[in-house]
């Protein structure tokens, strides 16, 4: 589905769902098309659930004309040596 039509049907929303097509620029990703997993109650309902987001699932609000990300790299380990 186009980010376009879920802003349509969910407007005001937190909406949880997965990735199916996107592309990368500049280290951002722009995110074309998702598949909807849920609508989510309110800010709180989505800090709890983004905690819990694996692979291609995030959430975003539908007052977002598009959904750009940028790519966060994961911090290294400190303190481990051999």
């Amino acid at each position: 589905m186009l980010w376009s039509e879920v802003r349509e049907l969910f407007p005001n929303q937190f909406i949880l769902m997965e990735d199916i097509k996107s592309y990368v620029v500049d280290g951002k990703v722009h995110v074309e098309e998702v598949a909807v997993i849920r609508p989510l109650a309110d800010g709180t309902e989505a800090t709890r659930e983004l905690r819990d987001c694996k692979d291609n699932k995030f959430i975003c609000h539908t007052s977002k004309p598009q959904i750009v990300m940028p790519i966060r790299s994961k911090p290294n380990l400190r303190g481990f040596h051999q």
